[in-house]
């Protein structure tokens, strides 16, 4: 018993059901045609007006084939008109002045169909222009979400707050992750990526996310931004972005030993006092280059009830989107910073950053010209150990 017949597979039902549409529609085209040939054909004095019925299948051959198909419907309009002529000659339309209409109307079809082509064109490039700003601002809005997350994980011991106020106008790329680190440690990043726009929070989103991956499995801040630097380097950036990026580590307690990094970006602050973290040397920004990138780690140690703040260049360089030219810029500057600080020294961090956020808006007059993004953390009084008896 031979092999069973096998049958070809279908031809993709996309590419079939295309076919099947154009033929439809020169289907259609060709008997608006044949209409309009029977119609100047059967008129007892055609006109100019009659023949301008012409201008249904050219408008619709337009906006089915383009202007390909605008050339052809009209050219086979204004062959009817002439052949119909010939056959039927009139003392009106003889000679010279049959040729004269032929070419009037040969060119009011095609004018009309040119002009009606390009505006669907330029009416369909406005909708995917705007399909396509849809589609960028749902990601925009994803991503995010995902950069500057409402709800930050609890840490044993730690009080975190997390801000973020938009720009006025443009999306750039700041971004904040509190993660697990490893024996109970806590690991902060705030970073930020040089652009605007969708590029810049998919660079923000790999770099965040390949931080939180690595932060699981080491403590040490220039490891931490080493790997992601090197995980940038791969995935790949534009040729003018880059990224800085500040990693903070802080131990399980009772040590609450703090160990920084900085690429690029300014250092952590004291709460309270608005001083640097000491120690450390920032280094160059993510994105650069493979090569490993030259950092020191600064130490401190954050007492009971000491707290750190982390924020990007939307803080101290806060100022009017709308400013006005003719004025020298003026930025919020790292004195009006302090000052807020110590107004609300050792309150909690939600209502640190409410008060610096509100201050910033208020001096930007509004929305700044850049984003604000902030992360404050305090240190929580150890309470007894277990079993202690407490007088």
């Amino acid at each position: 018993m031979g092999p069973a017949a096998t049958t070809p597979p279908p031809g993709p039902p996309v590419f079939s059901g295309r076919l099947t549409r154009t033929r439809d529609r020169v289907l259609v085209l060709v008997a608006l045609l044949v209409a309009l040939w029977l119609l100047v054909a059967t008129a007892s004095t055609p006109s100019l007006a009659v023949s301008m019925y012409g201008l249904v299948p050219v408008v619709l051959s337009g906006y089915w084939f383009a202007l390909r198909g605008v050339v052809v419907t009209a050219s086979v309009a204004t062959l009817m008109f002439v052949v119909d002529k010939l056959l039927s000659p009139s003392p009106e339309l003889a000679g010279g002045t049959l040729w004269l209409a032929a070419l009037n109307r040969g060119l009011v079809l095609v004018g009309v169909g040119v002009l009606v082509t390009v505006l669907l064109q330029r009416q369909r490039t406005l909708l995917l222009r705007l399909r396509a700003r849809e589609e960028e601002l749902a990601e925009l809005e994803s991503l995010r979400a995902a950069l500057t997350p409402a709800d930050v994980p609890e840490r044993p011991h730690l009080r975190i707050a997390t801000s973020f106020t938009p720009a006025e106008g443009l999306v750039a790329g700041d971004f904040y992750l509190v993660a697990d680190g490893p024996g109970g440690s806590t690991t902060v990043v705030v970073g930020d990526v040089v652009g605007h726009g969708l590029e810049a929070a998919r660079c923000a989103a790999f770099v965040r996310v390949a931080c939180a991956t690595y932060a699981r499995f080491t403590g040490d801040p220039v490891q931490l931004l080493q790997l992601a630097n090197a995980a940038l380097a791969e995935h790949g950036t534009g040729p003018t972005q880059f990224v800085t990026v500040v990693c903070v580590n802080i131990s399980a307690p009772p040590e609450c030993t703090v160990r920084w990094a900085a690429a690029g970006h300014d250092v952590p602050w004291d709460l309270d006092s608005g001083a640097p973290l000491p120690g450390g040397r920032v280094g160059t920004p993510l994105g650069i280059g493979a090569e490993p990138l030259t950092i020191e780690t600064g130490t401190s140690s954050l007492g009971s009830g000491g707290g750190l703040l982390i924020f990007t260049d939307g803080l101290l360089e806060g100022r009017s989107a709308r400013r006005d030219r003719s004025r020298p810029l003026e930025l919020f500057g790292e004195e009006r910073t302090r000052a807020v600080l110590g107004e609300h020294r050792g309150e909690p961090p939600a209502a640190v950053l409410e008060a610096l956020e509100q201050a910033v808006t208020a001096f930007a007059g509004g929305s700044p010209a850049d984003d604000l993004c902030l992360v404050a953390l305090r240190a929580e009084p150890l309470g007894p150990e277990p079993g202690t008896a407490t007088s």
